[in-house]
């Protein structure tokens, strides 16, 4: 069919149709565009896109080498100084030699000696009085000794021939002796007759001053006792002509370390015919 100005209908119409068509593809095509660029957006909501880094250019130079030090000498370091600990003091004992500076050579010690004569008292306690040592003569016989027990520092070292007697103006008493462990007053004592007679003693001397006591008597007879330490000597005498008499000699002294202090009582007249004498009792070393 043909219009007035003689164009086929059919034809134009037929376009209309194809034009139509190409129309609706392409909005179609537009909405599914939108959707999926919606979708990726509501996918990564919140999420923001990271730039990508830009590449390094690859290094191109020379390889790289470690750097080259100059060569270090290490001196040995200096051994540490010796540490000083002090340390604690016990009584009695002298400090280790390290926790003291050295010592000075001690000083020399000037020997003295001196004796001095009182009555003896009418009751010794040998015990009280010799803290040192203590020492009783004739408690039973002649040779009888007794002493502090464990002590033993008092030396008996002999003389003439002794006898024994129990008439003493004095008495004595100790306990802790032996080999008689207490005794309550006793009056007995040892003897040597005639002009000429002794007896000795020996004690430890020392830089510190000590006390010797000896308790020793005359019967018609006069005696001298000898007190010896070395580089010093002192005497005392006690004489009786018609009966006995006693003395309680206290003998102070100090000497060189590691020396000793001698005593000798001996009979320096008799006058008696047959048995003027010397007598001893006791001695303490306090």
């Amino acid at each position: 069919m043909q219009a007035e100005d003689g164009t086929d209908r059919g034809a134009i119409t037929g376009r209309h149709r194809a034009g139509h068509r190409w129309w609706r593809l392409a909005a179609a095509a537009a909405v599914v565009v939108v959707a999926a660029v919606t979708t990726a957006q509501i996918a990564g909501a919140g999420d923001p896109v990271a730039a990508p880094e830009p590449e390094l250019p690859l290094w191109t130079g020379a390889p790289w080498t470690p750097p080259q030090n100059p060569p270090v000498s290490i001196a040995p370091l200096p051994s540490p100084a010796p540490s000083k600990i002090p340390s604690i003091p016990v009584a009695g004992q002298d400090p280790p030699a390290s926790a003291t500076p050295p010592r000075s050579p001690a000083e020399p010690v000037t020997p003295t000696v001196s004796v001095t004569a009182a009555p003896v008292p009418a009751v010794v306690d040998l015990s009280a009085e010799g803290r040192r040592d203590w020492a009783h003569w004739g408690l039973t016989d002649a040779t009888s000794l007794n002493r502090r027990r464990g002590a033993g520092v008092i030396e008996d070292l002999g003389g003439t021939p002794r006898g024994r007697y129990d008439n003493n103006p004095q008495r004595y008493t100790w306990t802790g002796g032996g080999p008689t462990g207490a005794v309550t007053g006793t009056p007995t004592g040892v003897y040597s007759c005639g002009q000429g007679a002794t007896m000795s003693l020996r004690a430890p001397a020392g830089p510190a001053v000590r006390t010797l006591r000896v308790y020793a008597g005359v019967w018609m007879a006069a005696g001298r006792l000898t007190v010896s330490v070395p580089g010093a000597t002192a005497t005392r005498t006690l004489e009786n002509r018609d009966g006995i008499s006693t003395n309680r000699f206290e003998i102070r002294y100090q000497a060189a370390a590691g020396s000793t202090v001698t005593v000798t009582w001996a009979a320096t007249a008799s006058y008696h015919p047959t048995c003027g004498n010397i007598d001893l009792q006791a001695a303490t070393l306090a």
